[in-house]
């Protein structure tokens, strides 16, 4: 459970590194995914750029601490236990209040977009929902198999797997609305009937 406890962990580090990052590279950036919000209903439009700033740290912070849990789960230090545990339960606060902000957008059809990795060029949808339910289960997942696990070195041939697999998962999530486009069939466009009188002119 250990090896899949470190996957999972570079997954939702991956994810958070990535989000964080999209938004602290510019101001532009941070100005475009404050807008973004301003649809979500549970934000109010007056502090719009304080949640905004308050959710970039809050994922800055994470990727960090979610770091660090790898660094300590990979060593087998005595403290890894609990440090890991907390990270990720402030992962999963972290990822139910926005998965529950993205339930609401969804229901409500707000129009809200997914600025969650830079640009917001997609509406938030049920793929969108299901991404953050995924991700909410990998923290708890990996909760539980630390908390199973006995705290030891990890071999370095299964860590490097393990951390491989977990980085290409979250390159599959950060890229879902690509992947999504990519497979998903295109909508057919029905020619338009012209009229008689069209046709005459």
């Amino acid at each position: 459970m250990s090896y899949l406890a470190l996957g999972l962990l570079a997954v939702l580090w991956c994810v958070f590194a990535a989000s964080a990052w999209s938004k602290l590279r510019s101001r532009a950036a941070q100005q475009a995914f404050a807008e973004s919000l301003r649809p979500v209903p549970f934000v109010p439009a007056g502090h719009v750029s304080a949640v905004a700033t308050v959710a970039t740290v809050a994922e800055a912070g994470l990727m960090v601490g979610l770091g660090a849990a790898v660094v300590v789960l990979v060593g087998g230090w005595p403290a890894a236990r609990p440090l890991v545990m907390v990270v990720l339960a402030l992962t999963g606060v972290l990822l139910a209040v926005l998965t529950t902000g993205v339930a609401l957008v969804v229901r409500r059809g707000t129009g809200a977009r997914c600025a969650c990795f830079g640009a917001a060029e997609r509406p938030l949808s049920a793929r969108h929902l299901v991404r953050n339910g995924l991700l909410l289960a990998a923290a708890g997942v990996a909760a539980a198999g630390v908390a199973v696990a006995r705290t030891q070195h990890l071999d370095p041939a299964g860590t490097a797997v393990a951390l491989t697999a977990g980085a290409v998962c979250g390159l599959l999530v950060i890229r879902l609305d690509d992947l999504v486009d990519l497979f998903a069939p295109a909508p057919v466009r029905r020619p338009s009937v012209r009229t008689g009188q069209d046709r005459r002119g």
